[in-house]
């Protein structure tokens, strides 16, 4: 399954089909310029559309991931349960990267807050300031964890 391959055979899919890069884009409802980075084999087409992408092109996942049809005598097909498999492990790696970049992204504002009431309390001498800009930074984890 190589990216340069598949990007091929989706340019020549889409070109059979008398389809403009603009107009398959349009149709996936993405731009243009994602539809020429799989083209150039420069990324893979997101798991959310590529049922939408095989639908317009008239072709199945596994064609899809082989970078071949069926009649060219293509012997690793992949089956619809190895596809299924396929997007289900993709989904739950970008779900534990979500994770991790939040987890990451918490811990490090959380070490900011509290170098703020730091920086604030030798500043100012002062423990409400203190206290205060941690809550504010707080408030900032939360408003992210929530909104992300």
């Amino acid at each position: 399954m190589r990216q340069q391959d598949i990007g091929a055979f989706i340019a020549r899919k889409r070109k059979e089909k008398n389809l403009t890069q603009e107009q398959l884009a349009e149709r996936l409802g993405i731009s243009n310029k994602t539809v020429s980075k799989w083209e150039n084999g420069k990324c893979m087409p997101d798991y959310s559309i590529i049922e939408a992408l095989c639908k317009e092109l008239d072709i199945s996942l596994s064609e899809l991931l082989s970078g071949k049809e069926k009649e060219e005598g293509n012997e690793k097909l992949y089956t619809e349960d190895q596809v299924a498999l396929l997007v289900q492990k993709t989904e739950q790696l970008e779900a534990e990267k979500k994770k991790n970049i939040t987890t990451s992204v918490q811990t490090g504002i959380s070490f900011g807050t509290v170098l703020a009431m730091i920086i604030s309390y030798v500043n100012w001498h002062s423990i409400g300031w203190a206290i205060f800009h941690g809550i504010l930074g707080w408030a900032y984890v939360i408003y992210y964890w929530i909104r992300y």
